[in-house]
């Protein structure tokens, strides 16, 4: 959160990330503006500040807690319980000595690569002006607040949630359409936010897990399957006319698709070769550029896609994703499952990493593994009250709803389609 861009905001709600115990943002329903009727989500900078707070005001006066930020991981025993580690400051590189007495937490594996720190995977020849989407904040388009000289245009150069939030921003900020070019690598497949909610919205993302299930257990091909769901508006594309071909998760609301239909000019060449001067060489072609564009760099990878590991080992417990793409939801998960007296075997069954691989069937996969997850906490002695009342569990138990006969006939569907759906799921399982 501090390297990515200034306007980045949460996915989804705010309700569904941070600490169980303290709540992020407002948590409140929007009434006005783009997102009216819909929760609220946070900005990069009160995230930074939400975690600040909780570090100044509670985990560093409890005593219990040693901050020591600015700080780099040098090395330490593997494969046993406790052991020296050493860190090492980036400041003059002096070194420290840290005790593990039990386990180290490695958080590494699910560590995000932004642009503002992963360089652009392509060549730039000299005098191309290519910038991340914070320095593209700082540019005055038409002068030359940088002293670069004026901007005719934008090039952007991405396909994920970067490049989506970029356009958007772009065009708020008076930014002509026509003076904006789009390379998509690849189209994807986006969660529509209606159906992402949490609080008093919560059956929303029900409704939204239950369309998928249906989906599956009414069709027998992806294709049918993904056809479904676009009906319902469970999932949404920019471009209608194009069948895309990924599917990682991003969330997106109409609102911002429809902003981004705008962008005509939409380059598919494959990926990014070299930027000329003059030209930008892609995989199947090229397409000519101005000396005055600046092109925007929001290829990073963005989510991790290192292989998954066992959560808990002899000295170590490496954080991943297990459910649903939430990491607040997995990382409690994981703390709750550390406190209790259960061995690393007992531990693992109960969370197994899930991931994405970046095709319709693999998120589909990750959706339905990481409800086969949450059913396993649903009913383990230690976990299921955990699970049942955590804040970030978007779905958790809420009495006062729990006699809803629309909610209940909302969660009969689901149990009604789960069976038929992982059924299908295995059918479609692709060939090794």
């Amino acid at each position: 959160w501090i390297d990515s861009y200034p306007f980045v905001r949460l996915h989804q709600p705010s309700g569904w990330y941070g600490v169980g115990s303290a709540v992020l943002g407002e948590d409140r329903i929007a009434t006005d503006g783009p997102e009216a009727g819909h929760y609220t989500r946070v900005s990069g900078v009160e995230i930074q500040a939400y975690f600040a707070e909780r570090m100044s005001d509670r985990f560093l006066p409890s005593g219990q807690v040693r901050f020591l930020p600015k700080t780099e991981y040098v090395d330490g025993p593997a494969g046993e319980q406790g052991g020296v580690h050493r860190i090492r400051s980036v400041f003059g590189g002096e070194e420290t000595e840290v005790v593990v007495r039990r386990r180290l937490v490695d958080a590494t594996w699910t560590a995000s690569r932004v642009p503002q720190t992963y360089a652009p995977p392509f060549e730039v020849a000299d005098g191309v002006r290519v910038v991340t989407p914070t320095e593209l904040t700082r540019l005055g388009f038409g002068g030359d607040a940088t002293g670069d000289g004026p901007v005719g245009g934008v090039t952007i150069v991405g396909t994920g949630k970067t490049a989506f939030d970029t356009g958007v921003w772009l065009l708020e900020q008076g930014c002509p359409p026509a003076s904006i070019t789009w390379i998509r690598t690849r189209d994807a497949w986006l969660n529509n936010r209606h159906y992402m909610q949490s609080g008093t919205l919560s059956d929303l993302t029900v409704e939204g897990t239950v369309g998928f299930l249906e989906a599956l257990a009414a069709h027998d091909t992806m294709d049918e399957v993904l056809a479904e769901l676009e009906r319902r508006e469970v999932i949404l594309r920019i471009d209608p006319d194009v069948q895309p071909t990924i599917f990682r998760g991003p969330t997106i609301s109409t609102y911002e698709v429809d902003q981004l239909r705008r962008i005509d000019d939409v380059v598919r060449l494959g990926r990014v070769l070299r930027i000329e001067p003059d030209r930008i060489v892609l995989e199947r072609g090229e397409v000519p550029t101005p000396p005055d564009q600046v092109h925007v760099h929001c290829a990073a990878p963005g989510l991790p896609d290192g292989p998954p590991v066992p959560v808990f080992s002899d000295g170590r417990i490496t954080v991943q994703y297990l459910t649903r793409l939430s990491m607040p939801l997995s990382s409690g998960a994981i703390a709750r499952l550390e406190a209790l007296d259960l061995t690393d075997e007992e531990r693992n069954a109960l969370c197994p990493p899930n991931f994405v691989d970046d095709t319709p069937y693999g998120y589909i996969r990750m959706l339905l593994n990481g409800l086969a997850t949450e059913g396993a906490w649903r009913t383990h002695p230690g976990l299921k009250d955990w699970f049942a009342s955590t804040r970030v569990n978007a779905t958790r138990s809420r009495p006062a709803e729990a006699d809803d006969p629309a909610r209940q006939a909302l969660y009969g569907r689901l149990l009604e389609a789960i069976e038929p759906a992982y059924a299908t799921l295995d059918r479609l399982t692709p060939a090794p």
